[in-house]
């Protein structure tokens, strides 16, 4: 008995000892939920951070704030963008 991780597709294998290379489908993702949670999250933490903004001013931290506003900025652009392939990528389909 084998404890090799291969052992199991031995069986599998060409003449030459290689293992067939299997192609990839690409997958069918549009990126609108990842930059929308992106998007939340940012927000919720510069909320956050605008209500604890005494204590950040006196750890010396009071940029976060605008960091995270530049992160609500850039994901609403990836928002946009994200939205507009998507509808760009299904108007090709339909063509």
């Amino acid at each position: 008995m084998s404890n090799h991780a291969d052992s199991l597709s031995e069986s599998n294998q060409t003449a030459g000892g290689q293992h067939p290379k299997k192609e990839l489908a690409p997958l069918e993702v549009n990126g609108i939920t990842a930059v929308t949670i992106g998007t939340v999250i940012w927000s919720v933490a510069t909320l956050i951070m605008v209500l604890m903004r005494n204590q950040l001013e006196e750890a010396g931290r009071s940029n976060w704030i605008a960091i995270g506003v530049a992160g609500i900025i850039l994901g609403l652009l990836g928002m946009r963008y994200t939205k507009r392939r998507a509808a760009r990528i299904e108007k090709s389909k339909a063509n």
